[in-house]
């Protein structure tokens, strides 16, 4: 094994969508001797970084052939989902309650007898399916009942099935990864993970030795202090945006904000908080830009910090992240602004017209989280190196 680690695009299609990983990887790693590549292709005799996406059909097959017909290399994975157990049911970032469980259940038992390359159904799947059953038949017997009514009335009515599965699709997709991951874990020479409490969740799963999954570390972004500290607000207009998914949570977390800031008067001077879907992003480049980002949970029962949307906000999007929830999980949380009431906006409002008190605010926060982050890098180049 030399220096060079691959980063494995082709389980996730296109490689934007894993590009913020190969920069940190590139930065962190390659600060410290690495040679970081993308590679559309698993190399063999070499170390292959594969980004948690085993969805696809074709390229778990293509993995799983990898791994048994070429043993002298090593694949290590980087897992960056949240494995959660709700009424006997586990997925990936579940954090529904008793409907969204009965959903993945069936999901679970129809994915796994569809597609071979996950684990078979067990009984133990079968049984659970069985206990959440009333549940679906209550929500299906509501939902057909009222599309005949609908029919029969002569108004327009959606289908049933088709609206199921369009509502939860997201259901659909992190199970599919789920089973996909948890059928792959086993070609893992080793893994790596994004948050401090993603791997607890696979504490019970064997990697590619027979024996419990060996992690490496958390791997954690490190900020060019200088370059922040210079680009941070510049060319920006005093709003907060709101990035990726806009789920009903955050929209309220948006209208609660824009409330206060009627509420204070200041709404001429603050404009009103703006959502940003990373898809109007890639296609106008002309898009005005906020000097706060918002990033609240995803929902109301999500329990984790984002560290890599908190990184991208200030060493890319050059806009300071603002939370809501401060779960003391990732010392990069204590680098954001913590959002505690109205007058946490004319504290904003005061830094975005004062460069100095923005910088004084930003300077020591970075500087102690960068040097947390150096540490704990350098113990997992070390784990990656042995």
């Amino acid at each position: 094994m030399d220096n060079r680690l691959f980063i494995y695009s082709g389980n996730h299609g296109k490689q934007d969508g894993i590009e913020d990983y190969f920069t940190l990887f590139k930065n962190v790693l390659g600060s410290r001797g690495f040679q970081v590549e993308m590679s559309s292709t698993l190399r063999p005799n070499s170390t292959n970084i594969i980004i948690d996406e085993f969805t696809n059909y074709i390229e778990n097959s293509r993995i799983a052939e990898f791994r048994k017909s070429t043993p002298n290399n090593r694949c290590v994975y980087v897992l960056t989902e949240f494995a959660e157990r709700k009424f006997g049911v586990e997925s990936l970032n579940h954090f529904g309650g008793l409907f969204a469980s009965a959903i993945i259940a069936f999901i679970n038992v129809y994915l796994r007898l569809s597609r071979d390359d996950f684990a078979p159904a067990r009984t133990r799947d079968y049984a659970t399916l069985l206990l959440h059953a009333p549940v679906l038949a209550a929500y299906f017997l509501i939902a057909i009942t009222k599309f005949i009514v609908l029919r029969l009335l002569g108004k327009n009515a959606p289908n049933p099935i088709k609206n199921f599965l369009g509502k939860h699709h997201h259901l659909f997709y992190f199970h599919m990864r789920y089973l996909g991951l948890k059928a792959h874990l086993k070609y893992a020479d080793a893994v790596i993970s994004s948050h401090e409490l993603i791997v607890p969740g696979f504490a019970d799963d064997l990697g590619a030795n027979g024996q419990k999954l060996h992690f490496l570390g958390v791997i954690y972004p490190e900020f060019n202090q200088q370059h922040v500290l210079d680009s941070l607000m510049v060319g920006k207009e005093l709003f907060i945006e709101v990035t990726g998914s806009v789920t009903k949570y955050r929209q309220k977390w948006m209208s609660r904000i824009n409330f206060q800031l009627k509420l204070l008067g200041i709404h001429n001077v603050f404009n009103y908080c703006q959502a940003l879907p990373f898809s109007l992003l890639t296609k106008s480049k002309h898009i005005k830009r906020a000097a706060y980002s918002l990033h609240p949970p995803q929902t109301r029962k999500w329990k984790y910090a984002s560290p890599t949307r908190i990184y991208r906000a200030l060493e890319i999007d050059n806009n300071l992240p603002v939370l809501t929830t401060h779960f003391a999980q990732n010392p990069i949380e204590d680098v954001c602004f913590l959002l505690k009431d109205r007058y946490s906006l004319e504290k904003m409002a005061e830094m975005f017209f004062n460069r100095e008190a923005m910088l004084n605010f930003v300077r020591p926060r970075i500087e102690a989280y960068n040097e947390i982050a150096k540490q704990r890098n350098d113990v997992l180049t070390q784990a990656l190196r042995t």
